[in-house]
């Protein structure tokens, strides 16, 4: 059993995402972005609809907001040239939009351009 201090760790797929966004963060001086499509209901969505600022960066609990019921459809490895922290998101088709937004916002990127691959093409 796990201690709950312990930050759970990465599989093997996530810290390669995490590699390959750093390897291009440093390539090209900014925050670089892995999209990856996951197998459909594999991993759960990793985002909420609280409308709380401190739930939607992830720090609540289950009593406080519920996640999304959403089975993910991509993964996001999030990697920034300044920091060695990085992050892996699954997203449901939903919330891809509400989460560039946000990031957008944090890291100073126009939020009317996200990542290639992250928000479906409208046909």
């Amino acid at each position: 059993m796990t201690a709950a201090y312990r930050r759970p760790s990465l599989s093997p797929a996530a810290l390669a995402q995490l590699d390959q966004a750093a390897a291009a963060a440093r390539e090209h001086g900014q925050p670089a972005f892995r999209i990856t499509p996951v197998p459909a209901d594999a991993f759960p969505c990793a985002w909420c609809d609280c409308p709380d600022s401190d739930a939607i960066l992830g720090r609540h609990d289950a009593q406080a907001c519920q996640k999304c019921d959403q089975g993910a459809t991509v993964a996001v490895a999030l990697r920034s040239p300044t920091t060695p922290l990085g992050a892996v998101y699954t997203l449901c088709d939903r919330h891809r939009q509400p989460w560039w937004e946000l990031h957008a916002a944090m890291l100073g990127l126009p939020a009317n351009q996200p990542p290639p691959g992250l928000i479906p093409a409208v046909a």
